[in-house]
């Protein structure tokens, strides 16, 4: 049964396959039309199927796509049937309104899609499909808009739907876009439904240009991208990765855009200068408006992504930073940051900084005996204890092992006596690991510094205080109230 599952949209590829080759190989008008309007609504029904058969996790946007597949198909029938009772093609029709309306279902399936898929916000994504669909639209506007625009033999009404066809294009190519810059994974069912998202619109550029030109008529070429739509479309539902297609992607942070997706906003970006160029080469009247507002939206959707990118950098180096100075057990400053801030306290400061040099009693047979998973827990309740006594602006850091380092700036010997004494009090209560509940305590060196000292000297200083309170019957405070060093 799986074999059988995997394999379907593969026999539903080769059948339709087969239909195109008999749509091209008798080329009646009657085999034509029979073979798009089957395969149009073959491709309904298989969505349809697949769905129902794979259960993925959001499901009506494809629901919707299997009625926009519909909507074409019945387009195709009511096509020909006008075709052969009229003996030629009626525009404006009712016809037209339901290839129009397929345009607007399909665009609102993807969106549907693109809304299934995405974990949160993606400002990159949605600001790289709007360059490349304002690229795509200037373009447009020479090559399908302009012609219609400035055509002088069509009623309003005609010009109105002439133009409706290039703007769904370009509707449906904004949101292909957005599912393509989006988010998420990019399963076998992903890439059959862009490819026939893409074969659409292939198909309806190269009808547009025909008809602009020399005229289409039905057996050409282009009618090979409508059936491969519908096709791919159908097959994309029964692959078994549709599942995996509509599941939420997981949260990430902003990166870089691809290499080729670089390429492709390039070369969208250039797209106001190359209508220009074009317009001018073809000796047609210039856009100045349509040239200026395509610039200026090009402009400032470059100069959005060009800041979010550096954002992106600007907090990935913030990040290397934070972790180049703190300590990764505690979340304190290590000691790279301990001797920054210690040197700028002492270079800046205009009244007196206090240091406290911290080394932990009893610590070494917690390791021994409980572990070094006690040993963490007890290093990371210190810091915290410690955090939870000294001010907002005071600098704590972990200096490595059990040694530990308060810098207390526009601080007097008295209050940072009194803020050693209860450090002192705090780290003498128990401390739950995952062991048993274990003691220890802590001997404080603490000194006091005034503006301009040498702070390699005041911190042996304050090594010094701290060995004193150890030989002095660990577990307490010892205050050096030596004339400090200003060499």
């Amino acid at each position: 049964m799986d074999r059988w599952r995997f394999a379907a949209w593969q026999v539903y590829l080769a059948v339709c396959a087969v239909a195109g080759v008999v749509y091209y190989a008798f080329p009646a008008e009657w085999v034509q039309a029979t073979i798009v309007a089957g395969v149009g609504m073959s491709a309904a029904v298989a969505i349809v199927a697949g769905v129902r058969r794979h259960k993925p996790a959001v499901r009506w946007p494809w629901y919707l796509m299997a009625a926009a597949r519909a909507c074409f198909a019945l387009a195709e029938v009511a096509y020909w049937i006008q075709h052969f009772t009229t003996g030629g093609d009626v525009f404006p029709s009712y016809v037209d309104v339901l290839y129009l309306t397929f345009a607007v279902l399909l665009a609102i399936s993807v969106v549907g899609l693109v809304r299934a898929r995405r974990p949160g916000r993606d400002r990159p994504g949605l600001i790289d499909a709007l360059v490349l669909s304002t690229g795509a639209a200037m373009l447009a506007w020479v090559f399908l808009i302009v012609p219609y625009v400035r055509a002088e033999d069509l009623s309003p009404l005609a010009r109105a739907v002439s133009l409706a066809y290039p703007i769904s294009d370009l509707l449906v190519l904004t949101v292909l876009s957005r599912l393509v810059t989006g988010k998420g994974d990019r399963p076998p069912a992903f890439k059959l439904l862009v490819a026939s998202i893409a074969a659409l619109l292939y198909a309806d550029i190269g009808y547009a240009l025909l008809e602009l030109s020399i005229g289409y008529t039905a057996g050409n070429i282009v009618d090979l991208g409508w059936i491969a739509m519908q096709a791919l479309g159908g097959a994309a539902a029964l692959h078994p990765s549709v599942r995996a297609l509509a599941e939420r992607s997981p949260q990430t942070a902003e990166s870089p855009a691809p290499r080729r997706r670089v390429a492709a906003l390039a070369v969208a970006s250039l797209m106001a200068p190359a209508v220009l160029a074009i317009e001018w080469l073809r000796g047609m009247p210039i856009d100045v408006p349509v040239i200026v507002a395509g610039c200026t939206v090009l402009f400032l959707l470059v100069i959005a992504r060009l800041d979010g990118l550096v954002r992106l950098l600007a907090g990935a180096l913030r990040a290397v930073e934070e972790q180049a100075t703190t300590d990764q057990l505690t979340g304190l400053a290590n000691r790279r940051r301990f001797h920054d801030r210690w040197a700028a306290a002492l270079g800046e400061s205009v009244g007196p900084t206090a240091l406290l040099y911290i080394d932990l009693d009893g610590f070494k047979p917690v390791n021994d005996t409980c572990g070094h998973e006690a040993g963490d827990a007890v290093l990371v309740a210190v810091a915290q204890r410690i955090n939870t006594i000294v001010r907002t602006g005071d600098v704590v850091a972990r200096l490595g092992g059990d040694e530990f380092a308060v810098i207390l700036p526009w601080t007097d010997d008295e209050t940072a006596k009194t803020v050693a004494d209860r450090i002192v009090a705090a780290l003498s209560e128990p401390f739950d690991t995952p062991a048993r509940p274990v003691y220890i305590g802590a001997s404080i060196g603490v000194i006091t510094a005034c503006s301009g000292a040498n702070p390699e000297t005041e911190l042996r200083r304050a090594d010094t205080a701290m060995y004193t309170a150890k030989n002095n019957g660990r577990n307490r405070v010892h205050h050096d109230l030596a004339t400090p060093d200003h060499s």
